[in-house]
């Protein structure tokens, strides 16, 4: 058991926050969902926040791995909003919780290294170095893009499907990447 029991634990979370509010469940009720002691439970997870940083960071990295590109952020953004919605239940119940500014806060941080990587690559690929703090407004401009995009969706109950909204945020930036580059670019060197 002990070495599925991290497994085991994050199963009985995932079915326990598809079924209440992440407010309602407790270290208590998971470890009596799997039998497992509390011990245990703080031997894999610090808490609550930790077990779900760990779902979300194991399951949304294995599908944005492979669109960490400026060539393939599309599909990276696709993913995302595809595991949120085939997870609705959850990250509704996450979202309508206390805890919905510190998994806020998790998707800032990934979003800003996911960004960072196809920012940077977009510069390398046009022979150009940006000011860091350029770059990170830049990172920053997309991610509000991006996250209030994620943000407003799972607040209307995720009803318009993934790929319209992808396709509505690509007539809105399609280029826009490499000319904000360019445009900081040429204000670096007046």
């Amino acid at each position: 058991m002990k070495r599925n029991a991290k497994f085991v634990i994050v199963n009985s979370f995932k079915d326990l926050l598809n079924r209440h509010p992440m407010d309602k469940v407790t270290v208590k009720e998971i470890c009596e969902k799997c039998n497992v002691n509390r011990q245990t439970f703080y031997y894999y997870f610090t808490d609550i926040m930790d077990i779900l940083k760990f779902i979300m960071f194991e399951e949304l990295s294995t599908d944005i791995a492979q669109n960490r590109t400026f060539e393939t952020w599309e599909g990276g953004f696709l993913a995302t909003m595809n595991y949120l919605k085939k997870n609705s239940k959850m990250i509704l119940h996450i979202y309508h919780s206390s805890y919905w500014n510190e998994v806020n806060l998790f998707f800032i941080n990934f979003s800003n290294d996911l960004l960072n990587n196809v920012v940077e690559e977009c510069a390398n690929k046009m022979g150009v170095k940006l000011l860091i703090k350029d770059q990170a407004f830049i990172v920053n401009f997309y991610r509000h893009v991006f996250n209030g995009l994620m943000s407003d969706w799972v607040s209307d109950g995720m009803k318009e499907e993934p790929e319209v909204i992808l396709k509505k945020l690509l007539i809105m930036i399609t280029g826009s990447i490499p000319r904000s580059v360019e445009a900081f670019v040429k204000d670096e060197a007046k």
